[in-house]
Parts: structure tokens; sequence; C-alpha cells
């Protein structure tokens, strides 16, 4: 026969009485030191959570867990419980509470001591200035020169003997595709290009305009660009290589080192664009600073493309045209001024290394960082959307 353990009535008892009895001393404690609505309040909770509390008290007096609930006596016992008055976690019939994590409350952190009270020990503002007023804005667009090409809403200043069908290179033009490997690979000939400065935008110049500073530069730019192809699901290289540095005459033959060795490691890049700010001045030594007219705060992008027409072999210049020709036309769609005119040169910037290749210059030097900033990431957005 199996044998049930019993409980000796007298200890039983003995322990009962001792548990009472602790409990009536700990509640009349808080009652006199403490708040006695608190208390209440911890016995009401408790009371909404019966089995749960039952089975915490006998872990905490060493009792079985009572049936039917908690006694009146017991959730004084539990409410006063240095180990159990914790809050308890919120249950529902359906899905059973987990187990609470108990913890001893934490310590009041120290006081801080007080810091010596001297005339220069407040933090340095930020510098900060205001872009000059005298720098005149403009909008961009074809004008009535024979130089001028247009079809549609794109347009392109030719500087070539070649006067390009663009309609017929817009019907052409290559589809940018997604496959394994990095897809596209941002990078700046001139990468110390820098902006006029406004606000907190301040930068120590290595020239005119330019700047050592990677948070002032291109490279910022190019980085806001990166940023925006990353988050549509590309993976981007980025060059953040001072090709112009120290040497700016050799920049395009540095740069074209750099772009053919990713070439060679990544052959999956199919977009590889060059990043530039272009620069405004007239005879009289005015700035201009371009505006995209349809949206506030930003800058106009323009994309100079090469040819062969300097004598040296290009004989992709035409794709890459085409490929310009049709992010020009996306962003006059969203966007009417956000795009200049196309320039055309019988320079190859690079861009004879691989067909898809871009380049585009971001504002001028008389715009200000976060118009640039603005233009690049529409751009940037724009591009992105052309992916197959």
């Amino acid at each position: 026969m199996k044998k049930t353990r019993t409980t000796h009535p007298i200890r039983k008892g003995l322990r009962r009485g001792l548990a009472v009895f602790l409990a009536a001393m700990a509640l009349w404690l808080v009652w006199l030191t403490g708040d006695p609505a608190a208390a209440l309040d911890e016995l009401a909770a408790l009371a909404g959570n019966a089995e749960l509390a039952a089975s915490l008290l006998a872990a905490e007096l060493g009792t079985a867990p009572a049936e039917g609930g908690l006694s009146p006596l017991d959730r004084l016992v539990l409410a006063q419980s240095s180990l159990l008055r914790g809050p308890l976690p919120s249950s529902s019939p359906e899905v059973p509470s987990p187990a609470p994590v108990i913890s001893p409350p934490p310590s009041p952190a120290p006081s801080p001591s007080p810091e010596p009270d001297h005339e220069d020990s407040d933090p340095e503002p930020p510098r900060t200035t205001t872009a000059p007023e005298d720098i005149i804005p403009k909008t961009m667009v074809a004008g009535s020169s024979s130089n001028y090409i247009i079809s549609g809403n794109v347009s392109l200043y030719d500087h070539t003997d070649y006067a390009p069908d663009l309609a017929a290179l817009l019907d052409n033009a290559p589809k940018l595709t997604r496959g394994e490997g990095p897809q596209i690979l941002i990078y700046h000939s001139h990468a110390t290009e820098a902006y006029t400065m406004d606000g907190a935008d301040m930068y120590d110049e290595s020239g005119d305009h330019r700047t050592l500073d990677l948070n002032y530069n291109m490279i910022r730019v190019g980085e806001e660009m990166k940023q925006v192809f990353e988050a549509a699901g590309f993976e981007v290289i980025h060059d953040k290589t001072l090709y112009d540095y120290p040497n700016y005459n050799d920049s395009y033959a540095r740069s074209s080192q750099g772009v053919a060795q990713w070439l060679e490691q990544y052959p999956s890049l199919t977009l590889i664009l060059d990043v530039h700010r272009d620069a405004l001045v007239a005879t009289d030594g005015t700035i201009y600073k371009t505006v995209a007219g349809t949206v506030d705060g930003c800058a106009q992008v323009m994309m100079v493309m090469g040819t062969d027409e300097s004598g040296l072999a290009h004989p992709n210049w035409r794709v890459n045209l085409s490929l310009a020709l049709e992010i020009q036309k996306a962003l006059a769609d969203k966007w009417a001024t956000l795009a200049r005119p196309i320039v055309l040169r019988p320079t190859r910037f690079n861009q004879q290394l691989s067909t898809g290749m871009l380049l585009v210059e971001v504002g001028t030097h008389g715009n200000t960082l976060q118009e640039a900033i603005t233009a690049a990431r529409l751009y940037a957005r724009t591009a992105a959307e052309l992916f197959g």
C-alpha cells in the first residue's frame, strides 16, 4: 500500500501561528511607517492573481499551495514578504504568466560631487556661420542656344560634333540589374570639393571651397547616397580615397586606377558614380548656386558624359549616355527641374572603363551642404528605382 505523508497537527499549528504573528507584526510596522493605502493596493492586486500568489506563498513559508485561492491571513503574509512584494506580471486564463524574476530593490545612486565653479568649465559652443547673402540662386534649364538638344523632358548641352538623337538613345537605354555581389560603386575623383559654409556646417579649408574633412566634402555626399541605395536593398561600395589630394591635376589618372581595381575585384558592379560638385562664377566674380524650383532647400544635379571625340577609345559612350538620359527622364518625371541638362564633352572622364559609369555634379560651391545632400538623396532614390 502506498504511504501518504502527513503533517503533525501540533507542528502545523505552530508554523501557522508563527506565520500569522510575523505577518501581523510586519503589517503593523508598515502601517506605522509606510503607506497603508499602498499595502492595501498590493493586497488587492494579489487577490486578482490568487493561484500565482498561493504558489509563491508556499515557496516563502514552506507550505503546500492552498486550494481555492488565498485566505485573508495568507494575503497579509504575502503582501509584507520581502521576497514576494515586488510587482507581479499580469496574467490571463488562456496563457499562464512566466515565473516572476525577483530582484532586490536597487540601491539609490550616490549624489554627484559638486563640480568646482570655474568660469571656463562650460563646453565651448559649436561654431556657426551664415552663408553670404550675395550668392545668387538660379534654376538651370535648357536655353535657346543651338548647343542644346531637347527631346520631351530630357535635354543635353552638346560640346561635341555628334548631335546625338536623344529619343533613339532613350529607346535603347540599358536596364540596370541586380546580381550577386556589389551592384553600385561610388567614388570621387575630386573628393575634397566642398560647399559654402552655413549654420554648423563649418570646416577647415584645404583650398578654395575644399576641405580634407570627410564630414563636409564630397565623401559626405557620397555617404548619403550610399545610405539611400542600401535602404533600397543594394550592396554598395563607397571608395573614400582622396584622389585629388595632394595633387589635383592627376586626380583622374589616380581614380582610374582605383576604379579598374574595383571592377576587377567585383565584376557584378552595374552602376558606377563619380560624384562631384560644380562651380558657377560669373566674370565679375558673382557666385551662383543651383536650386531645384520644385523642391525646397534642394540643389540641382547634373550629369557630365564623355565621348571618343578626343581620339581615345571609348566604344560604349552611347550606352552610358543612354543610361544618363534614362535617369534624367526619371528625375524630370518626379521633380521637373531637379536635373540640369546633361553635358556631353569630348573627354572620357574614365567612363571608358565600363558601361554604367556616370559623372554626377551635385550642386555647386555656392550651395550649402544640406542643399546638396537633399539633391543627392533624391538622385540616388530615383536611380535605385530603375533597377530591375
